[in-house]
């Protein structure tokens, strides 16, 4: 069983109240229609208000302009209104974003929490997709070359490979991008990666 944060409720109550335009009602109207779909669902904290049935089922939360409602298994949805309106190239996410002038059907919502709970309950989950980053062929030149290299780097994470090949391609000059290829080249080779002064700094923050 997940692990529930015992203080979820308060930080959501907490949450709401801070704000102060139409995203302060839609949040409190959306959490209200949660419960009265699903009773036995428990109010939980993981990247800001969500609500849990064996599992997370969907999550809350408001922005600028607009409230967005998230279902954590949305790609196995039926979406029979449509009313999924982001997140479609998410591997299992999909949102419904309400704007300030959106008008929530509440027994449409509710059709969709129970049927995301019920996925939950069946133990279904969404198929991962693999990320495939294109590697930029000087930069694959230049791993061809050293044999220890190009398999340390094929087994990085796709993320990992995706800032090497972007601090690559946004080079404009060709000096530029030569400079950078011969970088990432000592870095990969050093087990660096690009962003780790960043975290760092972040980490002596905390």
């Amino acid at each position: 069983m997940p692990t529930i944060n015992p203080n979820a409720s308060r930080e959501i109550d907490e949450a709401f109240e801070k704000f102060t335009g139409f995203q302060k009602k839609f949040c409190i109207h959306l959490r209200a229609l949660i419960h009265k779909a699903l009773p036995e669902v428990k109010e939980d904290w993981k990247w800001g208000p969500n609500f849990n049935v064996n599992g997370m089922v969907c999550g809350v939360w408001g922005f600028k302009k607009h409230v967005k409602l998230v279902f954590f298994k949305g790609s196995l949805m039926e979406d029979p209104y449509a009313l999924f309106n982001d997140g479609e190239d998410n591997t299992g996410n999909r949102s419904i974003h309400f704007y300030e002038s959106s008008v929530i059907d509440d027994e449409k919502i509710m059709e969709y929490f129970r049927e995301a709970a019920e996925l939950n309950k069946q133990g279904l989950k969404p198929e991962k997709k693999k990320i495939v980053v294109e590697i930029p062929e000087e930069l694959q030149r230049a791993l061809n070359k050293h044999t220890g290299l190009k398999m340390y780097f094929d087994k990085l994470a796709p993320s990992h490979k995706r800032e090497y090949t972007e601090y690559i391609t946004d080079a404009k000059q060709a000096e530029t991008k030569e400079r950078r290829i011969k970088k990432v080249i000592e870095m990969i080779a050093e087990n660096r990666k690009l962003n780790e002064k960043y975290e760092k700094k972040n980490r002596r923050k905390k």
